[in-house]
């Protein structure tokens, strides 16, 4: 079996109220580690596969840093730890100190994810090539120096990795194609797969559950709207969604529910059988026509719209 570790630094209040689950999760993938590196010291029951770093902000981006000048010579802008979003594909070189056992490595969320059986979709047959995936939440590499070198290639736009981490801007480089890690791997025919079903992407504009999805041209769209919600059981992860007047079940690798904020209902942090509804997560109960409808409002996530006015009047004081 291919040894995996999913490399996530995060700065900043971790999700409190449902952290708990998402490391729960997490132990679940028993032959799955994960490394998280934090400025959050509140106790949480972290399991022997999540190995947690603690180091305040301004460690982290001094030693990247440094390691960066040592490594590409290159002075990197690296004040924000939204900028890190161009800084993933970049781990293997970065934390080569951790990745040293590892057949892959990848980058993933961990905060806005609850992650189902990622061995179901991460088989033999898709751990033989060199890239998996492209999103930021969860992307893998093979654990060689070739693979982990290739960022150093030019973009298809023309710019380098060395502009990208000399600009203050976030340049998408975890997962655009045009000036992004996938570029490189689309224009180079180098080895790489998406694996079809493995993330429930919940769009962040509807307070309904509706996915976000890729082509195989990497446009994005929405998928046709259905009634649905989510339920963890013993590790598996499950999509419930009525068809034709009849509950069907779908099972995904995980659910990432981007700028969402999620609720805890549960009666306590280490079930193994809840329900995750777009309002957060509640005890399982039978799940019918009738539950799912109650929870599949048709409306505009008003949150999400909140944080991009945010951004955008931050955007323009800068």
């Amino acid at each position: 079996m291919k040894k995996i570790l999913l490399i996530c630094p995060f700065f900043g209040k971790l999700p409190k109220e449902y952290f708990q689950l998402i490391l729960n999760s997490c132990k679940r993938n028993n032959t799955i580690d994960w490394l998280l590196i934090t400025n959050d010291r509140t106790e949480y029951s972290y399991p022997d596969n999540v190995k947690v770093k603690y180091e305040d902000w301004k460690a982290f981006s001094s030693n990247v840093k440094c390691k960066l000048k040592k490594l590409i010579n290159v002075d990197v802008f690296l004040e924000r730890p939204y900028k890190l979003c161009d800084y993933k594909p970049i781990y293997g070189l970065i934390f080569s100190k951790y990745t040293k056992k590892y057949d892959y490595w990848g980058y993933t969320d961990l905060t806005d994810v609850i992650y189902g059986n990622l061995r179901e979709f991460l088989t033999d047959n898709v751990l033989k090539y060199d890239k998996v995936n492209f999103l930021g939440h969860l992307t893998l590499y093979r654990n060689t120096k070739n693979v982990n070198s290739r960022v150093l290639l030019p973009l298809p736009s023309g710019k380098s990795i060395k502009e990208i981490l000399a600009t203050n801007k976030n340049m998408a480089f975890d997962e655009s194609i045009k000036n992004g890690i996938q570029g490189i791997y689309n224009e180079r025919n180098f080895s790489f797969i998406i694996v079809k079903n493995m993330v429930a992407d919940i769009s962040p504009m509807r307070y309904a559950f509706q996915l976000s999805c890729f082509d195989d041209r990497f446009h994005q769209y929405y998928e046709k709207y259905k009634n649905r919600i989510f339920c963890y059981d013993n590790g598996k992860l499950y999509s419930a969604f009525i068809y034709n007047g009849r509950v069907l079940f779908k099972e995904y690798g995980y659910i990432h529910f981007q700028k969402r904020k999620m609720n805890n209902f549960l009666n306590f942090d280490d079930c193994n059988k809840y329900l995750i509804i777009p309002s957060g997560f509640m005890n399982m109960t039978e799940i019918n026509s009738s539950l799912i409808r109650r929870n599949c409002r048709k409306k505009l996530y008003l949150p999400f719209f909140k944080l991009k006015w945010k951004a955008f009047k931050e955007k323009i004081k800068g």
